[in-house]
C-alpha cells in the first residue's frame, strides 16, 4: 500500500502530464449519507415486517439498491420497483429533516482537481434520483463531467461494470483511472476494473480495505499529486 509523501508538486503541472481522471463514488466517500440511508433502508424494512439491523446492513454498503431489495427483502420486478420508490421517499423526508453534509474537507480536494483540469466522474450504487437529490443538497455537481448511477448497469459493486462505465464516458483506459470509494465492494469493483483505487476509512475499519493502493482516513492530507503517483 502506498504512503503519501511530504513533498508535492505545484497541482496546476498535472494537467500538462499524461491524461488521467478521477472517479470518485457518492455515499460515504464524497458525502455523508451514511446513517440517513441506513434508517430510511431501516424504516423500509420495518414496513414489509422485517427488522435491519446496522450490522444486517453493514455488509450491503456500496451495493445497488436493486441488490438490497432483492437480498433483504426477496423482492424484484415490479414490486422491488414499488420498494425501491418508498425507500427513496423515506430517504428523502430524512434528507429534509435532518440534511446531509460532505466529507471534511472533501470541496477542497475536488477543487484542487478542478482547477489542474483533470477529469471527474462520478460513479454511484445509488439512484439517478437520489444522486441528483444528494448532490443538489450539498452543491458538488459542478466538479463532474460525467456521472453513472446504479441502474444504468446490470451488476453491481463489486463486479467492475459501474467504474468501466465511467472510464469509458470519460474516453479514458482503465489504467489512467483513480478511484476513490470508501467500502469493500468498492474497493474490489475497482481493483477488478484494472483501476487504481484510494480508500478512505470513513464506514469501513482500516484492514477491510487493505486491498485498495492508498489508505486515508480523511481528506485533509490528500493532494492530487498522490492519486496521479498511482498511475503506472
Amino acid at each position: 500500500m502506498t504512503e503519501i509523501s511530504a513533498a508535492h508538486s505545484d497541482p496546476s503541472l498535472l494537467a500538462n502530464k499524461t491524461a488521467w481522471a478521477v472517479i470518485f463514488d457518492m455515499d460515504g466517500t464524497l458525502v455523508a449519507t451514511t446513517e440517513a440511508d441506513f434508517l430510511a433502508w431501516q424504516k423500509l424494512f420495518i414496513h414489509y415486517g422485517k427488522q435491519l439491523t446496522f450490522e444486517d446492513y453493514y455488509p450491503l454498503l456500496g451495493r445497488k439498491s436493486a441488490d438490497v431489495v432483492k437480498l433483504g427483502l426477496g423482492l424484484s420486478g415490479k414490486l422491488a420497483e414499488e420498494a425501491m420508490a418508498k425507500k427513496m421517499q423515506l430517504f428523502e423526508d430524512i434528507v429534509a429533516e435532518q440534511g446531509i453534509e460532505t466529507m471534511p474537507d472533501v470541496r477542497s480536494f475536488l477543487e484542487q482537481l478542478y482547477e489542474a483540469g483533470i477529469p471527474m466522474a462520478l460513479a454511484t450504487s445509488s439512484r439517478k434520483k437520489k444522486m441528483k437529490l444528494v448532490m443538489q443538497t450539498v452543491g458538488l455537481e459542478k466538479f463532474f463531467s460525467v456521472f453513472v448511477t446504479g441502474e444504468e448497469v446490470v451488476k453491481g459493486k463489486p463486479d467492475p461494470q459501474i467504474f468501466q462505465l465511467a472510464a469509458s464516458r470519460l474516453q479514458m483506459p482503465a489504467d489512467r483511472c483513480v478511484v476513490v470509494e470508501d467500502t469493500v465492494s468498492g474497493v474490489r469493483a475497482a481493483k477488478a476494473a484494472g483501476m487504481a483505487c484510494v480508500a478512505i476509512s470513513s464506514t469501513h475499519e482500516r484492514d477491510e480495505l487493505a486491498e485498495a493502493d492508498l489508505l486515508i482516513d480523511h481528506f485533509t492530507s490528500l493532494h492530487p499529486e498522490d492519486l496521479h503517483n498511482l498511475i503506472p
